[in-house]
């Protein structure tokens, strides 16, 4: 099968990771794969041809009254591209890509996938959805059931969920973790708690620092707070407010911005925290969970369906600090607990979450569109279908 996969973001975010994912495990599963990239997204070509993938850029402009020139050049660019591909499936990453793939895409007889990543108002959803596509796939339960209901055209269309996927590093091991934090420089007597993701309002990063400096001092003490990212949508003015309210707080956070060996870190660590306001799903807490980390995290959007309470790790109220600095100051001091939650969230994510599993989830959705489709039975799968 040729796929070839449209995404528009000029940065790189967990929806542009999760695409290159995706992209991988289908080329090892035998597809011939291709990305289109906008022409500005230069840091999501660097992410994907580090992964010798198959690169194409074009403009990506959406319909836009005030500039119709960009979109009709646009598309017309983009439905250039596609016919030389000639791919028997067109997927957009995201729902603002699905908009100038599918536009470009009319008339051509070339069935298209939507992959939903982010939550979107009633207007939003309208806008984006003009031109229909044959398969809407959400990350997420949560992000479906939200998204639904707000437009009637998106409601009676044919969608599904398909859980995101990783490909799952060896299982960790003590002496793993000594040598990741001997690399990183990481004190070997404190147990170490990571943030990685966006630092950006939705994430939470103001209710954890608020939560770290509630805690006791001699937890303090015996711990250190990591936090993995960048703010590259607002140039970094974010994180720099972060950092001033750490200090403020006399916080001892460690701001260490963007790395790209996240892997690392959370080897080197102890314990995930995700104190995300909005999450249709969350690559931090599948990377935190593939790496034996038990993970703290709000119970909003898709979070729940990757943690299991009291199982892999504990759900919390978002825009909560008090209640973020009683489930730290719980872990931190039950080893037991902490390392029983890391070793059962390895588990769910081996048998949930694993990049093959995924794969063969959308490589079914492409054989509904394309009508290569012939039903199995999957009892132990949590694509559901409406």
């Amino acid at each position: 099968m040729k796929v070839l996969i449209a995404s528009r973001a000029p940065f790189v975010a967990g929806g542009e990771v999760a695409a290159q994912r995706l992209a991988v495990g289908l080329r090892d599963a035998g597809c011939e794969v291709a990305l289109l990239l906008s022409d500005q997204g230069d840091a999501v070509r660097t992410l994907m041809e580090r992964a010798e993938l198959r690169c194409l850029q074009a403009p990506l402009h959406l319909t836009d009254m005030r500039h119709w020139w960009q979109y009709l050049r646009s598309r017309a660019a983009v439905r250039k591209i596609i016919i030389r591909e000639r791919p028997d499936v067109l997927h957009a990453n995201d729902f603002a890509t699905h908009q100038v793939l599918a536009g470009a895409a009319q008339g051509l007889g070339i069935p298209t996938i939507c992959h939903h990543r982010f939550f979107y108002d009633s207007a939003a959803i309208d806008w984006f959805n003009k031109f229909p596509a044959d398969r809407h796939i959400f990350v997420s339960r949560a992000l479906m059931d939200d998204m639904l209901p707000r437009s009637r055209s998106l409601g009676a269309s044919s969608c599904a969920v398909v859980h995101d996927g990783l490909a799952l590093p060896p299982p960790p091991s003590d002496e793993g973790r000594r040598r990741a934090r001997i690399r990183l420089g990481l004190p070997a007597d404190r147990a170490v708690v990571t943030f990685a993701g966006q630092i950006i309002e939705c994430k939470g990063v103001h209710d954890l620092l608020r939560a770290w400096a509630l805690l006791d001092d001699d937890v303090r003490r015996r711990a250190e707070l990591v936090l993995i990212g960048e703010d590259f949508q607002g140039g970094g003015q974010y994180r720099a407010r972060m950092q001033a309210l750490a200090a403020e707080l006399r916080c001892d956070a460690r701001f260490v911005g963007f790395r790209e060996d996240v892997g690392d870190w959370l080897l080197a660590s102890d314990l995930a925290v995700v104190p995300s306001h909005v999450e249709p799903l969350g690559n931090a807490t599948l990377e935190a969970m593939a790496y034996g980390l038990p993970v703290i995290g709000c119970a909003v959007g898709g979070i729940p369906e990757m943690i299991a309470h009291e199982q892999t790790g504990l759900l919390i109220a978002p825009h909560n600090p008090s209640q973020l600095s009683a489930a730290l100051d719980r872990l931190l001091r039950d080893d037991a607990t902490r390392q029983r939650f890391g070793v059962q969230g390895r588990e769910r994510c081996e048998t949930h979450f694993d990049i093959r599993l995924h794969i063969h989830k959308v490589i079914d959705q492409y054989r509904r569109v394309t009508r290569r489709y012939t039903p199995t039975p999957d009892p132990d799968s949590d694509l559901v279908p409406v």
